[in-house]
């Protein structure tokens, strides 16, 4: 499988448009609504520690922060902070090897 993860918050406005701008719409959602792919969100609306530990392996200190991982990217893809579905299809088909 392949995993997309999705480190947000609700008072991230970066966030909000990624999700809006690029992850609800076509040709990605689709995408990510295939069964050989799952889709895993960390919220950090309120702290937490596991949330900053998982940024912080990533050298990462704020969100959004979006990660493909795969048979093709076991260490994972970060994608960059500003989605776009090139980045992220690309991202999920480099990571499905």
């Amino acid at each position: 499988k392949v995993i997309f993860v999705d480190i947000t918050a609700d008072w991230c406005i970066t966030c909000k448009a990624n999700k809006i701008g690029v992850l609800q719409q076509e040709p990605v959602y689709s995408l990510l609504q295939r069964a050989d792919i799952l889709r895993m969100r960390g919220d950090w609306t309120l702290p937490s520690a596991h949330v900053a530990e998982y940024l912080r392996a990533y050298r990462r200190f704020a969100v959004p922060f979006n990660i493909v991982y795969g048979p093709g990217a076991p260490q994972g893809i970060p994608l960059p902070t500003l989605l776009t579905a090139d980045a992220v299809i690309t991202a999920i088909e480099q990571a499905g090897g």
